[in-house]
């Protein structure tokens, strides 16, 4: 299959919203320390429910990493099919 430069872009483009999405999932994180890191030892209502959050969070960053791997391998092998049908785009220069 060939992609045209407007099919390269929307696959980059959806690579870089995936990996995004992945990376929203961090600063998540982050704030979900922090506040635990708060509470702690005050609030074991607070507590489990920031741990069952951190846990469904790190669920979803198995799920982003996942979904932003593939979207980036299909925008590199898009990229390098297009990359690859522009240098022999001449076939009578390519057998010379």
């Amino acid at each position: 299959m060939m992609y045209d430069d407007i099919e390269v872009a929307a696959l980059g483009r959806r690579a870089g919203d995936a990996f995004d999405a992945h990376m929203d999932t961090f600063t998540c994180g982050e704030v979900l320390h922090d506040m635990y890191m708060e509470i702690i030892g005050t609030d074991p209502a607070g507590i489990e429910a920031l741990s069952l959050s951190l846990a469904l969070l790190s669920a979803r960053q198995v799920r982003t990493r996942a979904a932003w791997i593939e979207a980036q391998d299909e925008w590199l092998f898009a990229s390098a099919m297009a990359c690859d049908s522009d240098l022999y785009d001449d076939e009578e220069d390519h057998h010379q």
